[in-house]
């Protein structure tokens, strides 16, 4: 009886620990699984301000691989057909991923593919930007489509802000509908954008504008008079997110004849308001002048001696300026007051035009202001 007593506890004590072991293996093993849940399994996409200016590669990727060799083999490519270099950028360790930033933002609509060597770890796109929030070309100035022989300046407008340093490469000018026009625009670097990169200032060569000098004599104008231009700017033009243009952007424009004369502010027309009103008011020039100095380089100054605050709209191919005062318009004399640096669309200023003798001495006349009186009542 003992003995059969002894055996019962022993087998008690046995299926206890059996049941012990059970309970052990499936704590651990939910364990892990929490542990492995709580962790990132793919790589994800770091965004900032909308770019994607990262990728978050899971350290569980990683995991049977020593740390020297992934900083030799792990790299970042462009998915493609053809063998591409890694991309350039910087790995930094982060709390359960390695996160890699590229010198520039990854481009809306590629995938990129996360290599250990020779082994492909995850495929991952960069979605594309939706139709509406694309970028696209507002317009190009000189907005007219019949230009002086001696053009000096064009300017993009763009809807967002653009990625720099490669206008030219986007940029294309044919004569006539086939020959390719080279060298037409200076390749300046750093380019002339505006402060958020919206308006980007394009130099035709003023060394082969203005006549006599080296450049000229060598290689022409850059504009031949009589002759039909289509100004192209490509698609896939992109703005400082990585999203593309809408779509490719055309401009056309004749060459007619040499614009020789400075604005005269005498000529000008004015239509004033009346007083009490917003209304704003209009200066006709007679002829297209330069579209960013237009924006800022004329001011309306009270009888005070204030400037009156307000918006300026250039229209009619930059040939009228409207200004619409921040405040109704009181009965007084203002001033029309326009800097010296204002140009039409060959460079001419109100002082000097642009393809004058380099011999000639600067008179003394020149001003830096030049004024016309206007009345409201």
């Amino acid at each position: 009886m003992d003995c059969l007593c002894g055996k019962m506890v022993l087998n008690r004590n046995i299926q206890i620990r059996f049941f012990l072991a059970q309970s052990l293996i499936f704590y651990f093993l939910l364990s892990s699984c929490s542990s492995n849940s709580d962790q990132p399994s793919s790589i994800s996409i770091r965004w900032e301000q909308d770019k994607a200016t990262g990728l978050h590669v899971p350290l569980s990727l990683l995991a049977h691989t020593s740390k020297d060799s992934i900083n030799k083999l792990l790299h970042v490519h462009v998915d493609s057909e053809k063998a591409q270099p890694a991309i350039l950028g910087e790995w930094s360790n982060m709390d359960e991923t390695l996160l890699f930033e590229p010198l520039i933002p990854f481009t809306r609509g590629l995938t990129y593919e996360v290599r250990l060597g020779e082994q492909s770890l995850e495929k991952i796109q960069i979605p594309s930007t939706e139709a509406a929030d694309a970028p696209m070309v507002v317009s190009v100035y000189p907005t007219s489509d019949t230009l002086p022989h001696n053009l000096l300046k064009m300017y993009v407008q763009f809807s967002q802000p653009m990625q720099e340093g490669q206008a030219l490469k986007y940029i294309q000018l044919i004569k006539n509908e086939t020959d390719t026009v080279r060298s037409v625009f200076l390749d300046l670097q750093p380019e002339l954008w505006n402060t958020d990169r919206t308006l980007l200032t394009l130099w035709l060569d003023p060394g082969r504008v203005k006549r006599d000098l080296q450049p000229n004599k060598t290689m022409g104008e850059p504009l031949q008079k009589d002759a039909r231009y289509q100004l192209f700017i490509q698609p896939d033009w992109q703005d400082v997110n990585g999203a593309a243009l809408q779509q490719k952007y055309r401009k056309d424009f004749v060459v007619m004849q040499r614009d020789s004369l400075s604005p005269d502010i005498t000529k000008w027309a004015i239509q004033v308001p009346k007083a009490g009103s917003t209304a704003p008011v209009e200066v006709e020039f007679q002829e297209s002048l330069d579209y960013a100095l237009l924006n800022h380089a004329v001011h309306i100054i009270d009888q005070n001696g204030n400037l009156v605050e307000g918006k300026v709209d250039v229209s009619s191919n930059e040939t009228i300026l409207n200004f619409t005062p921040a405040f109704p318009w009181k009965t007084g004399t203002y001033q029309l007051e326009c800097e010296a640096r204002l140009e039409d669309i060959a460079g001419n200023n109100l002082n000097r035009v642009f393809d004058r003798d380099i011999n000639l001495v600067k008179s003394d006349s020149s001003k830096e202001v030049f004024t016309r009186t206007f009345q409201i009542q």
